[in-house]
């Protein structure tokens, strides 16, 4: 049987190990009498065990003696999923036993393992040999370049040996040898060992040392490498240490444990010299689809800061959680939960300063079940905000509020049609167990049960919205409360609440104009479209006659009467790019009715328009400015007409007009944007807030900008307007070039200041430089915020590809 292209100037056999020769021994002998001469392509099949695998035999010239074959030029043997090139070999069919030499290299497995040696032999079906002065690795992806290596893996296992011999499939003992996580052939760091074993995923080896851009830095007396790229392996972490001016003297280790292949928990401890022990641990697990369980814990034995001894520890532990239920696709159960025992332990010890001053804990569990268009669910959540910090002799006092729903039942539904009418009906309901508690107030478990029906009818016409909508909205409460002027009392006294609601939204068609100038296209290289899209709000509510009896426990329970309407402007500006480019291998042409039809090399990119600036202004105008008594003068009112319009609280007595709110955003280019938000009160000629915040991008440079004012009611009780406000105005500042994984050199710096206090409340700056496989990174911190904390810790981090990280820079603490 004859085949092949003598272009190729070389032989190709196939070696069917199915016994077909046992069946044609006339094929098997030779007899089509087939050419001698090197370049002729030749394919015969012959009989070898085990019968069905197939050898494949490629090489510039072959001779066959018997049952041996010796190949030369370019020789490549294909066996089950391995690959055996060299520049000579001899192949026995029989035992199917080969010898290699020059250039040898054998690849394949399931792990993509790697062997390139000067010579070797091999046995095909035991997967076994011996190999001399060998390079190899595993985790590598097979790479049409013989000059490039791409691994499957950011940290595969390679290795060098006097002489490698391979045990089976996945087992190796290397000796004379070194092993590594690096790009060889100049590693950043190697393990040497006179015998490696590898068995199996992992390799061990004893009386071993450590080399660190070719210095021997540490005598390993027993070290184990992982090897499977798949697995996770069991064991103790690098070292944590690390200085600080409040902890002293930082030192830690952590254990890591594989429980199966869907857990693995981390347990430690670190000992702060000024402080005491420290213990941490973390859980994770992974399920089918969604499923996940997380768990997380901190912790401190706090001895007390001398000269003070003033004790700050404390116990911090989150949890989250997910189940999809396999017999109900639309049910699932969520958990996400915080315990903080102190928070002066949180503003002490957190790791990262929007961390330590986040004063509010919430946790929330529940089941839901979702479809068609209706939720039903259960859920327990709580709610904790901590008030401040006050120090009573060496005692810290942390006032807090706590608000608990245990449990809540909620069914709930989206528009449904009514029939045949163009009106659409939906229900939200509740029934819940509520109870809260703060210095001076307190209430048992309270239960409120809500019920709230709305009919709307939305109309379209011409581009024009009208959706007019009617409600009553009925809701019981178990207990109630007498108002005082200060905090109000509880009592054992039942109260309903009822009101009818009516509302109606008017949006007319957006106002659409485009500019199309030569000096635009020249300017910009687009043209612009201009929209505005006006918005009119009207909403009315009756019947709450009780607001000041109603007790608080979330945003249901602030809804007082109102007469208002809430009117928006809001105005776009588009680019409509008018020179497309030819697309990138790495980029896509636009769609074209929703599907991407060409190739990326035969499209155009760059087309098409993009949004450039967004600005949006509303308002509100209460033609009830009592809000049917809801409104206290000299007090801080939240209610549910301000909420809906601004999280920043206006309302310290009846007014007809809310503050101006604007809402600008700018996407200066592909590497900046912008946005500005602010709140102006025209009553008292104040800015309420402005938060202005700008990035910017671009390669390996960033930069952060963010100033914000702020002017907010405190709640207190006073006919001095001025001491109802407080004031707060901060600058953050964030600048760096590169990212943890760069190569090179990599810097970053942020800040905080406190223009109110006239003080730094955080600053760091960061450096870290990355060479093949090991990087080191440095920083320096700063915390001042207040009498409890006021730190300088100095972090380091060296990191080993395929190994580990030693040092206290942890990942949530990096500037970049």
């Amino acid at each position: 049987m004859v085949s092949g292209d003598t272009a190729k100037g070389g032989a190709e056999t196939d070696l069917a190990k199915d016994r077909v020769a046992a069946q044609d021994p006339q094929a098997a002998s030779g007899s089509t009498a087939l050419p001698d001469a090197p370049g002729y392509p030749v394919a015969e099949v012959v009989a070898t065990a085990p019968p069905g695998v197939p050898v494949k035999l490629i090489s510039h010239q072959q001779e066959k003696h018997g049952n041996v074959y010796l190949l030369t030029g370019d020789v490549r043997i294909e066996y089950k999923d391995y690959i055996l090139t060299a520049d000579k070999v001899s192949y026995d069919r029989d035992t199917s036993d080969v010898e290699a030499d020059g250039h040898v290299q054998l690849q394949g497995g399931r792990n993509n393992e790697l062997i390139i040696a000067d010579h070797g032999k091999l046995n095909l079906d035991l997967e076994t040999g011996r190999f001399e002065n060998v390079t190899g690795s595993v985790g590598r992806q097979p790479s049409a370049s013989k000059r490039k290596l791409v691994y499957t893996t950011s940290n595969p296992f390679l290795f060098t040996g006097r002489v490698v011999i391979k045990e089976g499939p996945e087992r190796y003992q290397i000796i004379h040898g070194t092993m590594t996580s690096c790009l060889l052939p100049d590693p950043d760091w190697q393990i040497h060992a006179a015998h490696i074993r590898v068995n199996y995923g992992e390799a061990r080896a004893n009386n071993s040392y450590f080399t660190l851009l070719g210095v021997p830095i540490l005598y390993l007396p027993y070290v184990s490498h992982p090897v499977d790229v798949e697995s996770r392996q069991s064991g103790l972490l690098l070292p944590v240490i690390g200085t600080s001016s409040t902890k002293g003297t930082i030192v830690g280790e952590s254990i890591y444990l594989v429980i199966n292949r869907s857990m693995d928990a981390t347990f430690g401890t670190q000992y702060f010299s000024k402080r005491g022990w420290s213990p941490s641990g973390e859980f994770r697990y992974r399920g089918r689809g969604e499923d996940f369980v997380s768990a997380h814990f901190t912790a401190l034995f706090d001895r007390g800061l001398a000269p003070d001894d003033l004790n700050q520890g404390g116990q911090d532990i989150l949890f989250s959680g997910r189940r999809d239920f396999d017999l109900d696709e639309h049910t699932r159960a969520v958990a996400t939960g915080e315990y903080l025992s102190s928070y002066v332990y949180r503003e002490a010890f957190a790791e990262s300063f929007a961390l330590a001053v986040a004063s509010q804990v919430t946790s929330s569990a529940f089941v839901t079940h979702n479809d068609g268009g209706r939720s039903a669910s259960i859920r327990f959540d709580r709610y904790q905000n901590f008030e401040g910090i006050t120090l009573v002799g060496n005692t810290y006092y942390t006032p807090q509020i706590r608000i608990l729903h245990v449990p809540s039942l909620d069914f709930d539904t989206i528009g449904q049609p009514l029939k045949e009418t163009p009106l659409r009906w939906r229900v939200d309901s509740s029934a819940a167990g509520l109870n809260r508690s703060e210095p001076g107030y307190s209430t048992g478990t309270i239960g409120r049960f809500d019920l709230y029906p709305h009919l709307e009818m939305p109309l379209h016409l011409d581009g024009w919205t009208f959706r007019p909508e009617v409600a009553a909205r009925e809701t019981f409460y178990t207990e109630s409360q007498i108002p005082s002027a200060t905090t109000p009392l509880p009592v054992n006294a039942s109260v309903n609440r009822s009101d009818l609601e009516a509302s109606f939204e008017l949006r007319p068609p957006a106002l659409v104009r485009d500019f199309k100038t030569p000096s635009l296209e020249r300017i910009l290289g687009s043209d612009l479209r201009h929209t505005i899209e006006p918005d009119v709000q009207y909403r009315y509510v009756k019947g709450v006659n009780n607001f000041s009896s109603i007790p608080r426990f979330d945003s249901s329970d602030i809804v007082s009467d109102t007469d208002e309407v809430e009117y928006s402007l809001t105005q776009r500006l588009f680019f409509k790019h008018l020179h497309p480019k030819p697309c990138s291998n790495d980029a896509l042409p636009p769609p074209l009715n929703g599907v991407i039809n060409l190739p990326p090399t035969y499209g155009e990119c760059g087309g098409g328009s993009s949004e450039w600036i967004t600005w949006k202004l509303a308002a509100k105008y209460f033609f009830d400015p009592y809000f049917g008594g809801a409104a206290v003068p000299f007090r801080r009112n939240v209610l549910t007409s301000t909420l809906d319009l601004t999280g920043v609280a206006f309302l310290n007595g009846p007014r007809n007009t809310s503050p101006l709110i604007s809402r600008l955003k700018v996407r200066t280019s592909e590497h900046m944007d912008l946005e500005w938000d602010a709140d102006y009160d025209f009553k008292t000629h104040r800015m309420d807030a402005s938060n202005v915040f700008t990035n910017y991008r671009r390669d390996s440079v960033f930069a952060s900008v963010g100033y914000s004012t702020l002017q907010a009611l405190n709640g207190s009780f006073t006919s001095d307007l001025a001491s109802q406000v407080t004031k707060y105005n901060l600058l953050r500042l964030l600048l760096g070039y590169g990212d943890p994984t760069k190569r090179g050199l990599s810097a970053g710096v942020n800040a905080g200041y406190d223009f109110v206090q006239n003080a730094l409340q955080y600053g760091g700056i960061q450096s870290s430089y990355n060479w093949d496989c090991c990087g080191l990174s440095v920083e320096y911190r700063r915390l001042a915020l207040g009498s409890v904390r006021n730190e300088n810790q100095y972090s380091f981090n060296f990191t080993l590809a395929g190994v580990g990280a030693a040092g206290n820079l942890k990942h949530s603490e990096r500037i970049f």
